[in-house]
């Protein structure tokens, strides 16, 4: 991973040196600035597990949603190609599916009435794109890919049991100790900028690293956080 980080930010730091020279040769192509604002699905996939020569797999955390809110700066390359580096906060919160979490081993799976994750941390997301400005028209559409960064702040469950002899059970704490504190994905995605300004886009996460702590070198443990992004933005040009 620190490998892939570090060429990530050197071919960044090399893009952005070419898009300043090229900028300053043509004044047609400057650097702008991006205001974004995005409706989240957080996706986390299956967990997968090996005990010998069983696989098993089972979903402890169902598909979740949020918002995030953050900006870009697109730095033109060459003709149409840009490369766009960012940053946005983000608030996401997933159902949990299963685990007792309370620590009372007489409270049964079925005995909760609600049980959730929330998360709130950073993205650095680092595109690549290309741009097609329609002749005569206020309108483009591009395509972009690239790796995401994602730093988490918080990763906390809150869970309510039923009422158990009159008695509601309410819980909460961090799962930083099962999980990551950093994920690194690789994004897809499609948007369109309309009246010279404005921008709606659709993108997808691919998940690359596995989530899950190993707590030992024997452990076979492992699951892979996507995401889907619809996002809204103005640019000021």
């Amino acid at each position: 991973m620190k490998k892939f980080l570090l060429l990530t930010v050197s071919a960044f730091l090399g893009l952005s040196s070419f898009a300043q020279s090229k900028h300053n040769s043509d004044d047609s192509s400057r650097p702008f600035f991006g205001a974004r604002l995005s409706i989240d699905a957080s996706i986390p996939c299956s967990m997968k597990t090996e005990v010998g020569s069983v696989k098993l797999s089972t979903k402890p955390f169902g598909t979740g949603g949020g918002v995030s809110v953050g900006g870009v700066v697109n730095f033109p390359i060459v003709s149409n190609l840009y490369v766009e580096p960012g940053i946005d906060l983000y608030y996401h919160t997933n159902s949990i599916n299963m685990g007792n979490l309370t620590g009372d081993p007489e409270i049964e799976d079925n005995d909760f009435s609600a049980r959730s994750l929330r998360k709130f941390g950073m993205r650095v997301p680092v595109q690549i794109g290309y741009r097609y400005d329609f002749p005569s028209s206020q309108t483009a559409v591009s395509v972009f890919t690239g790796p995401v960064l994602n730093v988490g702040f918080s990763n906390d469950y809150y869970i309510t049991t039923k009422e158990i002899e009159g008695v509601k059970v309410h819980s909460s704490g961090s799962m930083y100790d099962e999980m990551q504190r950093v994920n690194l994905s690789w994004r897809i995605g499609f948007g369109v900028t309309f009246l010279n300004n404005y921008y709606v886009a659709l993108s997808g996460d691919i998940g690359m690293l596995n989530m899950l702590k190993q707590k030992d070198k024997d452990s076979k443990i492992k699951m892979h956080e996507n995401g889907f992004q619809l996002t809204l933005g103005y640019n000021f040009k």
